[in-house]
């Protein structure tokens, strides 16, 4: 194996993940405020980062109105840390606040910082996707030079090219339902999950809120696929057979219940290096043994994180039967199962208390989010190495592997 990074997780904390519509528990609160919050839950627990924090690294994917401008550099204002941390804002679509991280432990590796923050935040019900107007979707020398299309056009392509049926798909959701009920229940969220509150202290959320215990098949079966009419009249599937002239016709599977929902929220991870280990009173959970990245046709886009996870272990030496806890995004019902049979990987060894189906997607934020479950996971299980994963818009894959510092 290579040399590990010399950069530690201290500690990985979230807010709950509310509904991203206007009736959702925290569609009132901006994402400045989701932020604020978990830099004071960090700063009461470690009063360090107010002396030694070297910069803080937030993954937004819609960085305007309220949400941009830096709204790292805003959130450390607004929590009145030091003027002399800075604050950056970065944006590799759904791997956003996992690439945050991943930069942050390359600048504690190259001895270019001690002490960082790093994490991500989205609202989306309050700044709906879309809202940059960006050229990987409206500009016609990327977007129709590349057929580009919505991204869960590429979910169904990648049903249709692997023939997952429709109950596969919904079966998967139930699954992810279950097991988010199931480790709610549990209190596996306990120690990570930081309530929201408002000006008067009073409690808004303190739990995921999309997660459906009842989720069944009947239910599901009975919703209508979410983008015939768009695969249709934006002449998307088209450009999927054109593409892919091994199918005839794209197969519209996906709708609400099996797709990743749509938002609110953020997360935030302390890392340190070694040496502010030994001269501070941190204690480490987990250490960052490598990262990787991949890239692939941006028409069936999702499909990456398979690639981006064996080049990982093969950087590091490491075969997947090494992999105690695996985490893969779960943007669609696809997407995840696809991982799974590309990696040849049993269904038991998966995100295991359930993912973004039943949970949430809020997608500057996802990356951090899945990162600190699956260190709760090694810490809960006395599990060793976890492998987390995620898709994105165009194509990109993102995965990183840490090792539980108290196996």
């Amino acid at each position: 194996m290579d040399t590990p990074v010399d950069c530690f997780i201290v500690d990985a904390i979230r807010t709950p993940r509310g509904r991203g519509k206007k009736d959702g528990s925290l569609h009132r609160v901006t994402s400045l405020n989701l932020i604020k919050g978990l830099l004071q839950t960090i700063r009461t627990r470690y009063p360090l980062v107010q002396t030694a924090c070297d910069d803080m690294i937030l993954g937004c994917v819609m960085p305007v109105g309220e949400q941009g401008a830096n709204i790292a550099r805003s959130a450390l204002l607004a929590a009145k840390y030091p003027e002399s941390i800075p604050g950056m804002q970065i944006n590799r679509f759904c791997s956003s606040g996992l690439d945050a991280v991943a930069i942050s432990a390359s600048r504690i590796a190259s001895n270019q910082a001690n002490l960082m923050l790093a994490g991500g935040v989205e609202s989306m019900s309050r700044v709906p996707m879309m809202s940059d107007g960006g050229a990987i979707m409206f500009d016609p020398q990327v977007a129709y030079a590349q057929q580009i299309v919505p991204q869960g056009i590429s979910a169904d392509l990648i049903a249709t090219l692997h023939k997952f049926s429709r109950e596969e798909l919904d079966n998967f959701a139930i699954r992810s339902h279950q097991r988010a009920a199931k480790a709610l229940q549990n209190g596996e969220f306990h120690q990570s999950v930081i309530p929201v509150k408002n000006v008067l202290d009073e409690v808004l959320l303190d739990y995921d809120e999309a997660i459906r215990p009842d989720c069944n098949l009947n239910d599901l079966a009975k919703l209508q696929p979410s983008f015939v009419s768009i695969g249709k009249m934006g002449g998307f599937a088209k450009s999927c057979i054109q593409k892919y002239p091994q199918i005839e016709t794209l197969k519209h599977f996906h709708h609400a219940g099996n797709s990743s929902a749509i938002s609110d929220g953020a997360a935030l991870v302390l890392l340190a290096n070694e040496k502010t280990l030994n001269n501070s009173d941190l204690n480490p959970k987990a250490q960052i043994l490598g990262y990787a990245t991949y890239a692939l046709d941006p028409t069936i886009m999702l499909t990456a994180p398979s690639e981006s996870s064996k080049r990982l272990l093969d950087k590091l030496g490491l075969s997947l039967d090494d992999i105690d806890v695996i985490e893969i995004n779960e943007a669609f019902s696809s997407v995840a199962l696809y991982y799974m049979k590309a990696l040849d990987i049993d269904d038991s060894r998966v995100n295991l208390n359930g993912g973004a189906i039943a949970m949430g997607h809020p997608l500057g934020a996802t990356g951090a989010i899945i990162l600190g479950t699956a260190v709760d996971l090694l810490i809960s299980r006395k599990k060793r190495l976890g492998l987390i994963s995620l898709c994105t818009a165009s194509g990109m894959g993102v995965s990183m592997v840490i090792k539980n510092m108290e196996y």
